[in-house]
């Protein structure tokens, strides 16, 4: 995989004093996020003719996705890559953004987050809120279950298993419905959680299993794919609103090409990772063996019992799911 330059400066002789935008976000610059935002750097300067010039910060050059995302709020930052829990936290609403098996595919979330009535209005309120504007989204990759003694097809197979949760309600939800045991867990705690067996397994994408070399641990990664993961893009409105009409063109022409280059490379990368995990001697339960149906109805169940008319209005996750039916009627 190529590696992203962290800057590069064009000069165009009728611009000779460009608007500087500075662009932070915490990603490696040779993974697909880190390449595909430099790609987007690179296109603005192209399509503004060098009015804007960019600067990219990535790898938490300027601190945690949360401390960029609050220097976007203000404008001290100009670009930041939030995620729905962050959004979530003004937005109760879009915590269904990470729920489980609502989203088929990556296009199923981009419909949802055009609908006027749900993703539009969520907009709406992160612009008067959150002083953001979401610029798009992209695929960020589907989170499987991985166990060290037991693989499992079924919430009832899974039934006692220890699986470490995201210290949040949505990942004790999620997995409860999967059928397991929800074990609250820090990321830099699982590797011995699970050499110790303090935890039979986690739950996280491909990348990530790999990053963390939990296939040393691990024997089975079990392809439930129960989370569709989207990260959104965003500028800071105050940002925004200096800018001249051509030059938000020239930033929303680049900001769908550069989404659709991670969300290709995030594709891509999923199956090189899967390769080599099983190189590595894991077992890969497919999607195809697995009872989706049985997953499906208990993971909403469960989500639905902890978030309907309480985080969130009653009655939105059958909007949401409506939204989709509507793609094939």
């Amino acid at each position: 995989m190529m590696v992203g330059m962290v800057s590069i400066t064009h000069t165009f002789a009728a611009n000779p004093s460009p608007k500087v935008l500075r662009l932070a976000h915490v990603y490696q610059i040779d993974s697909p996020s880190g390449i595909g935002l430099q790609a987007f750097a690179d296109k603005v300067v192209e399509y503004s003719e060098g009015r804007i010039e960019m600067k990219v910060f990535p790898a938490g050059q300027l601190g945690s996705n949360r401390n960029i995302y609050i220097s976007s709020k203000t404008g001290a930052i100009d670009f930041c890559v939030p995620n729905f829990p962050m959004l979530s936290d003004i937005i109760p609403e879009m915590t269904i953004m990470t729920s489980g098996y609502l989203f088929d595919e990556f296009s199923d979330i981009e419909r949802l987050m055009a609908d006027p009535y749900l993703g539009q209005k969520w907009n709406e309120q992160i612009i008067e809120k959150c002083h953001i504007r979401i610029l798009g989204l992209y695929y960020y990759g589907k989170r499987v279950v991985t166990t060290g003694e037991k693989p499992f097809t079924s919430p009832t197979e899974a039934s006692g298993l220890k699986i470490r949760a995201v210290p949040n309600p949505m990942s004790l939800a999620v997995i409860k419905g999967l059928g397991g045991n929800p074990t609250p867990m820090p990321l830099k705690e699982i590797f011995i959680g699970l050499s110790q067996g303090v935890i039979d397994g986690q739950e996280n994408p491909y990348p990530t299993i790999w990053a963390n070399k939990w296939y040393e641990v691990q024997k089975y990664a079990i392809e439930t794919n129960h989370q569709l993961n989207a990260i959104p893009f965003a500028i800071s409105e105050k940002s925004w609103s200096t800018l001249s009409t051509d030059d938000q063109a020239a930033i929303e022409r680049a900001t769908d090409e550069a989404m659709d280059i991670i969300s290709a490379l995030t594709h891509q990368f999923e199956a090189e990772i899967a390769e080599k995990l099983k190189a590595k001697g894991m077992i890969i339960v497919p999607h195809s063996e697995l009872a989706i149906d049985e997953f499906k109805q208990s993971v909403r169940q469960s989500v639905k019992a902890k978030f309907d008319g309480t985080v969130w209005p009653a009655g939105l996750m059958e909007k949401v799911l409506a939204i989709q039916k509507d793609k094939t009627d």
